[in-house]
């Protein structure tokens, strides 16, 4: 049976996002070290998740026995992130750096797969994530170089997701960074090669 891999892309600079770039090499290597692998990309600036609003909330916590015929639509974006989640063996968030955190088009998604009784529930011992025995990757990229000591305080983003991935159960998880991208010192181009590399170091470590 084929591992199923899942990469979220969540820049809105389409064809010019080094994020993506980083994503779309990580699954070149894969397939050539992988012949078994079979891909799904989920491209938030090709097809947003919608924007959590009243309407969606009513659909996600009302009598999910008793929803309208809309409401049962309104819904079916988050199921179908959900269930993509439930299948994959290997998750891949490639999120660009917007204003210190993610982007709202990967803030949108993550509206859309927390969802209680589906992939976290409640006890007296507290939260506990459902979608457990998963592998993650985030693909952090930024303007800054934000694995400077004096950065961290004001880095939103990658605390952010593995705060996510955790209350949801997924808790392997790694980061691969491209940072310094809008620095003159650094800039886009090695930002990327470098990236590329922690990509091959980390398929190498997987085997």
């Amino acid at each position: 049976m084929k591992k199923q891999v899942l990469i979220i892309k969540s820049s809105p600079a389409n064809e010019f996002s080094v994020s993506s770039e980083i994503a779309d090499y990580l699954q070149a290597q894969l397939q050539n070290s992988n012949e078994t692998l079979a891909f799904t990309i989920r491209d938030l600036s090709k097809t947003p998740a919608p924007v959590y609003d009243n309407q969606i909330l009513n659909s996600f916590y009302g009598d999910q026995n008793a929803l309208t015929a809309e409401q049962t639509e309104i819904a079916q974006p988050s199921l179908l992130y959900i269930d993509e989640l439930k299948q994959a063996d290997i998750i891949v968030f490639a999120s660009p750096m917007h204003n210190f955190s993610v982007t709202s088009l990967m803030k949108n998604y993550i509206d859309q797969i927390c969802r209680f009784g589906l992939t976290f529930s409640y006890s007296e011992q507290g939260p506990k994530g459902l979608l457990e025995g998963k592998q993650a990757v985030i693909i952090a990229s930024a303007g800054a170089d934000m694995s400077q000591p004096e950065m961290h305080s004001v880095d939103f983003q990658v605390p952010y997701l593995k705060q996510v991935l955790g209350f949801i159960g997924i808790t392997n998880i790694d980061v691969i960074t491209a940072y310094g991208i809008s620095m003159p010192d650094i800039g886009s181009e090695v930002a990327t090669e470098q990236a590329k590399a922690q990509v091959d170091q980390w398929i190498g470590a997987i085997g």
